[in-house]
C-alpha cells in the first residue's frame, strides 16, 4: 500500500516543518536527524540510520536515514520464528557533504509500502510502554498533543526535542538478543499489586514496563510522587546506582539518586533490569527522562560500564557525565589482584587519581605506574586511561557535583537501600517493605530539618564567617564547613604574586596520613581577586562539594576578609532552600487550549502546592484553604476573570456580621492608612459589589480561623 504523507505538517509552535525535498540544505547531521525525525513522528513511522560516513574530525560526509521498516525481512530458524517488523520500505532521505561544507539532500523518497498514521504511532515499540499522560498525549495527536509544562522547566522550543528523545528510534539500531527479567515465584503478582496500589494512592505515581515481542517483561521502571516532586529541587547532580546489578543480587535493582540540602540521599526513581546492554540502559534513561518531564540534570554519576556510557551519550548528550571513582577503585581490586605487585600498583593508582593536582602531574604518575610495572598490555588499565576525562578529579572541575562522588581515599558511597536489600532479597520481599523504607528515610530528613531549625552547633573558632554560615546553612552542611575551618590551623599561606587586584598564593597544608601519625606536606595554588571577591583553589573542593575548601578560607583569613563572599554561600545548602526554590519559580502560567492539557497542567500546579503545604508544616491550614477554594470555584457567581485575593488579619468581628464595607477594608488595606496604586482600583471594583447579600454568597469571603489570625479568600469581579 502506497501512502503519501500530509505535506502541511506543523510543529507545536505553529511553524511549518515542511517535507523532505531534494535541494534542502543543512548545517550538520544533527539538523538532518532532528528534521527527519520530527517529520516521521508527525507522519507516524520510526526512523533508522541506513548508512553514514564521518571524517576523522567528526564531520559528516554522508548520511542516509530510512523508515524503521526498511530493509529485507530477517529469516530465522523455525524454532525462533517471529513476525518481522521490516517490509523493505523504500521511504528514506540521503544527504551528502558538498564543497560549500553543507549537507545537501540528494534523495527524498516519501512513499511507504505500509500504512502510516500519527494516531497509530503508539503501537511502535518505541512508544508502546509509556504510561499515563504520555500515552494520552500520543492518542490525541495533532499540535495540541505536546506536553504542557511549567515554562521554567520546559520551554515550548524544547518540547519537540523531548518527544524526539522519548519516541524516536534508537541510534543503536543493530539487532541485539536481549534478556528477560528473572522473576521468582510470586514476584510478578507482587509487582502488579504494588503498581495498582501506588497508582490508586497517588495519580502522580509513574511506572513503565518494557516488553519483548512475545509479551515477556524485560525491564521495569517506577518513581513515586515524592521522588518526582523532590527532583524539582535536587536535579543539579544525580547518581545512577547499579551496584546491585554489578554484584549479581537476586533482585537486579538500580536506583536514581539525588542529594538534599542536608547532604542526604534522595530517591529519584527505581528500575529492574534484565541485562547490562546499551539498549537496556537507553530504555532506562528514556523512561526516567519521561518521568521527569524532560527536565534534565546538569551532571550525572554512574558506574564504569560501556552500556551506560553509550546510553548517556545518546539520551542525555549535553549532561556532564562522571564515572564514580569509588566504584573504579573497587573494580581495581578485582582486576589487579592477580598481579604479583598488586599492593604497589594499587597504591600508585590511588596516588595518580587522588593526589594529582594538574594534568601533567597525573600523566607523569600514570606513565610511571604503567612503565615501572610493565603493564602496557593490560586491557582494563588501557580502557581506564582512555576514559580518564570522566573519572579523574582534575578533569572534572568544570561542573558542580554536590558532594556526590568520593574524591578522598576515606570516602565511601552507601547504596540508598543499604541494610534492607541483600544478595537473596526477592522482589516480593522488597516491594512489601518499600513504603516502610521510604517512610524511614523521610523521617530522617524531617529529623534533620528539626535539628537545623531548633538546635545550634557549637562554634569551633572565633571567625565571623563561621557565625555567618551557622545562621543560614543546614546542620550537616555547616558541620562540613566547620571541618574546613578547623583545618585552617594546618595551612600556611605565602603570597607568590600580586598583579593588581589579582593575587596568587601558595597554601602549604600539613596532611595526616591514614595511620593518623605520619604527616606529609602539599602545596595548593590559590588565586584571589580582591575586586570581584572571586577565589579559586587548584584542589577544586568548592566544585565538588559546594563548600569553600580550607585553602581558600586560609587565603581569606590571610587577606583579613571577615565574610565568605556571597557567591560562595550557596542556596543549595541553606536551611530554607526549598522555600527559596518555590519563591523563585516563574509566576507566569501557560493556558492550554484544550481541557485534557488544562487538567494535566492544573494537576502539576496542585502537586506543587501540596509540596509547599507539607514544606511549611501547615497541613490543617492547607486543608481548610482547599475546602474554601473548592467552594469558591463552584460558586455560580464567579467566572474566569474573577480576581482572588488572600489576606491575613487579626479577627475583630464574627464572620456572619461582616458587611460590605468590612470586605473592602480587608481587600484594600495595605497597612499604610489606605489603598494605593493598583489596590486603589481593586477598591473601586469592590465598592461595586458592596450590596451583595453575603449570607447568600458567603463563598466570596471564606474564613479559616486560628487562635491568632484569619485567612480570607476574596473575589473581585472584573468586567
Amino acid at each position: 500500500m502506497m501512502v503519501n504523507p500530509d505535506p502541511y505538517l506543523e510543529e507545536s509552535d505553529g511553524q511549518d516543518i515542511g517535507i523532505p525535498e531534494v535541494g534542502m540544505v543543512f548545517n550538520n547531521h544533527m539538523e538532518v536527524n532532528r528534521f527527519y525525525r520530527r517529520y516521521a513522528r508527525r507522519v507516524g513511522f520510526g526512523v533508522s540510520v541506513r548508512r553514514s560516513s564521518f571524517s576523522q574530525e567528526g564531520t559528516c560526509l554522508y548520511l542516509e536515514l530510512m523508515c524503521c521498516k526498511g530493509g529485507r525481512p530477517r529469516y530465522e530458524p523455525k524454532f525462533r520464528k517471529r513476525a518481522s517488523s521490516t517490509t523493505n520500505c523504500p521511504a528514506r532521505i540521503r544527504v551528502k557533504l558538498w564543497g560549500d561544507k553543507l549537507l545537501h539532500v540528494e534523495l527524498a523518497n516519501l512513499d511507504h509500502n505500509h500504512p502510516v498514521s500519527p494516531a497509530m504511532a503508539r503501537f511502535l515499540n518505541s512508544y508502546k510502554q509509556l504510561s499515563g499522560p504520555a500515552k494520552r498525549r500520543l492518542r490525541m495527536g495533532g499540535p495540541g498533543a505536546m506536553p504542557v509544562e511549567e515554562p521554567s522547566k520546559m520551554p515550548v522550543d524544547k518540547l519537540g526535542a523531548l518527544e524526539e528523545l522519548l519516541f524516536g528510534e534508537s541510534k543503536n539500531h543493530k539487532f541485539v538478543e536481549r534478556g528477560r527479567l528473572k522473576l521468582q515465584p510470586g514476584d510478578s503478582e507482587a509487582l502488579r499489586l504494588f503498581f495498582t496500589r501506588m497508582q490508586a494512592k497517588n495519580a502522580n505515581f509513574f511506572n513503565v514496563i518494557d516488553l519483548d515481542d512475545e509479551g515477556c517483561v524485560r525491564n521495569v521502571f517506577w518513581a513515586d510522587a515524592w521522588s518526582r516532586a523532590m527532583y524539582e529541587y535536587y536535579n543539579d547532580a544525580i547518581t545512577l546506582d547499579t551496584s546491585y546489578v554489578v554484584s549479581k543480587h537476586d533482585m537486579p535493582l538500580v536506583t536514581f539518586l539525588g542529594v538534599n540540602h542536608h547532604g542526604q540521599s534522595v530517591l529519584l526513581g527505581c528500575g529492574l533490569l534484565s541485562d547490562e546492554t546499551a539498549e537496556t540502559y537507553t530504555w532506562l534513561f528514556k523512561a526516567w527522562v519521561a518521568c521527569m518531564s524532560g527536565n534534565l540534570p546538569k551532571a550525572i554519576i554512574t558506574d564504569q560500564c560501556r552500556g551506560i556510557q553509550s546510553a548517556v551519550a545518546e539520551v542525555v548528550p549535553g549532561v556532564r557525565h562522571r564515572i564514580c571513582l569509588h566504584q573504579i577503585m573497587k573494580k581495581a581490586a578485582d582486576q589487579l589482584s592477580g598481579l604479583s605487585e598488586y599492593k604497589a600498583i594499587s597504591k600508585a593508582l590511588q596516588k595518580a587519581a587522588y593526589d594529582s593536582l594538574t594534568v601533567d602531574e597525573f600523566e607523569g604518575e600514570w606513565s610511571t605506574l604503567i612503565t615501572y610495572n610493565g603493564l602496557q598490555g593490560h586491557d582494563w588499565l588501557r580502557s581506564l586511561y582512555e576514559c580518564r576525562f570522566s573519572w579523574v578529579p582534575i578533569f572534572l572541575k568544570d561542573a558542580f557535583w554536590a558532594g556526590m562522588s568520593a574524591t578522598q581515599r576515606s570516602e565511601t558511597i552507601t547504596p540508598f537501600f543499604e541494610g534492607y536489600v541483600d544478595l537473596k532479597t526477592s522482589l516480593k520481599q522488597f516491594l512489601g517493605k518499600y513504603v516502610m523504607i521510604l517512610q524511614s528515610k523521610y523521617e530522617k530528613e524531617a529529623q534533620a530539618d528539626f535539628e537545623t531549625f531548633h538546635k545550634q552547633r557549637p562554634p569551633v573558632s572565633k571567625f565571623y564567617m563561621e557565625e555567618q554560615l551557622s545562621n543560614v546553612y543546614t546542620h550537616n552542611m555547616f558541620k562540613k564547613f566547620q571541618d574546613e575551618i578547623e583545618a585552617i590551623m594546618y595551612c600556611h599561606v605565602s603570597l607568590m604574586n600580586g598583579d593588581g587586584p589579582i593575587s596568587t598564593f601558595n597554601v602549604k597544608e600539613c596532611i595526616f596520613l591514614e595511620d593518623g601519625k605520619r604527616t606529609m606536606s602539599k602545596i595548593f595554588a590559590v588565586t584571589y581577586n580582591t575586586e570581584e571577591k572571586d577565589i579559586t583553589c587548584i584542589c577544586g573542593g568548592f566544585q565538588f562539594s559546594g563548600i569553600l575548601c580550607r585553602h581558600s578560607l586560609s587565603v581569606l583569613k590571610f587577606q583579613q576578609v571577615r565574610e565568605v563572599p556571597s557567591q560562595y554561600v550557596l542556596d543549595r545548602w541553606k536551611k530554607d532552600f526549598r522555600q527559596l526554590h518555590v519563591m523563585g519559580r516563574l509566576s507566569s502560567d501557560v493556558v492550554p487550549d484544550n481541557r485534557v492539557d488544562r487538567y494535566d497542567y492544573l494537576s502539576m500546579r496542585c502537586l506543587q502546592l501540596v509540596d509547599s503545604a507539607v514544606l511549611s508544616d501547615k497541613y490543617r491550614l492547607a486543608l481548610r484553604l482547599v475546602r474554601e477554594v473548592e467552594k469558591f470555584l463552584l460558586n455560580s457567581n464567579t467566572h474566569d476573570d474573577t480576581q482572588p485575593r488572600i489576606k491575613s488579619r487579626i479577627p475583630k468581628v464574627k464572620p456572619n456580621t461582616v458587611t460590605g464595607q468590612n470586605l473592602v477594608n480587608v481587600v484594600t488595606d495595605n497597612g499604610n492608612g489606605g489603598p494605593k496604586g493598583p489596590e486603589a482600583s481593586a477598591s473601586a471594583q469592590a465598592s461595586q459589589i458592596q450590596k451583595v447579600d453575603w449570607n447568600k454568597h458567603q463563598d466570596y469571603w471564606c474564613n479559616t480561623t486560628s487562635s491568632v489570625e484569619t485567612y480570607s479568600i476574596v473575589g473581585i469581579l472584573t468586567a
